[in-house]
């Protein structure tokens, strides 16, 4: 397994907007580590503070995706072996999106820092 864990965007939110919170010291310690943020998260994110569900994301010269990397975050490619994988995945989880990271984070063996108690049935390990 590596060490690099996915954030989903209520770890980027929980982390950074509450301060971590209502995190584990494990959870905090891995959004402290090395963090591939998925660009689905990115496009969550941006489009629910684009609809006002989000207030503004923090951005450096105007751009969410710039205050990630400045913040030390790595990508996490999207590939279309993971977009057949989401699309294979037992009906568990409804959402889309979360389906995709959990396709990633099988498809790349790590852990997603994530408070979202159905992603543990896909056999996908969680840090909170």
């Amino acid at each position: 397994m590596t060490d690099v864990a996915l954030a989903d965007a209520c770890a980027i939110l929980a982390f950074f907007a509450g301060n971590g919170a209502t995190m584990t010291e494990a959870g905090v310690q891995a959004m402290q580590g090395d963090v591939a943020i998925s660009p689905i998260t990115v496009w969550e994110l941006t489009r629910k503070a684009a609809l006002g569900k989000l207030p503004p994301l923090p951005a450096v010269e105007g751009s969410f995706v710039r205050w990630l990397a400045a913040q030390g975050f790595r990508v996490q490619p999207l590939t279309w072996a993971d977009t057949e994988r989401a699309n294979a995945l037992p009906p568990l989880h409804k959402d889309p999106m979360d389906r995709m990271l959990i396709a990633q984070a099988l498809n790349a063996d790590m852990p997603i820092i994530t408070d979202d108690s159905l992603y543990p049935g896909y056999g996908v390990r969680t840090i909170w």
